[in-house]
């Protein structure tokens, strides 16, 4: 399946990085490992109403999920950052709820193809999808 901007296509990552399946490989594990932190983090910020933390944590998953090519998922991390930025954590709250949802989605997609599974499979369809 194509790519529609609400799902992780992975044969497009791949592409992305020059058919490089080893770098597609480390590239999803290093995302496997650093993501789940990255979220803890954001939850902590949150609940700690340091709106600084959010704003750069939100700034780092968005760059990440935009390399891999996840755009509904980059998108709400960039409106987390704004929301952090802005210092509107009400806001941030609700959009980390659609954001940890993206995450929880492609975390297991991610490792269904690392698991062999063929990397065009478009398996995630996250908070902005129909």
């Amino acid at each position: 399946m194509p790519a529609d901007g609400s799902s992780w296509d992975g044969e497009r990552a791949l592409e992305r990085l020059g058919g490089d399946a080893d770098l597609f490989r480390e590239i999803i594990q290093i995302f496997l490992q650093e993501a789940p932190k990255h979220m803890t983090e954001l939850q902590q910020a949150l609940v700690h109403g340091d709106s600084a933390a959010t704003e750069r944590i939100a700034h780092t998953l968005k760059g990440e999920l935009s390399c891999l090519g996840i755009l509904q998922a980059s998108h709400n991390a960039g409106e987390l950052e704004d929301a952090g930025r802005n210092g509107d954590l009400e806001r941030a709250a609700s959009i980390h709820t659609l954001l940890e949802k993206d995450v929880d989605i492609l975390l297991i997609t991610m490792r269904y193809a690392l698991a062999g599974n063929p990397p065009g499979l478009s398996l995630v369809q996250p908070s902005g999808a129909n």
